[in-house]
């Protein structure tokens, strides 16, 4: 098999479909209108700010 080079862009693409179906296989499928809570909001942003230092 040849060696291709495949863009960053592609790649992206790629995993985000690969993420999606894996989501839809286990029913972890969240509605396109679902919006955080606060709270959750709140422990994401503690939950990154830990993880940068």
């Amino acid at each position: 098999m040849a060696h291709r080079i495949v863009s960053k862009d592609a790649v992206k693409r790629s995993a985000a479909t690969s993420v999606k179906a894996s989501a839809k296989l286990e029913s972890r499928v969240v509605d396109s209108t679902h919006v955080r809570s606060a709270a959750a909001d709140r422990y994401l942003a503690s939950r990154t700010t830990r993880t940068s230092r």
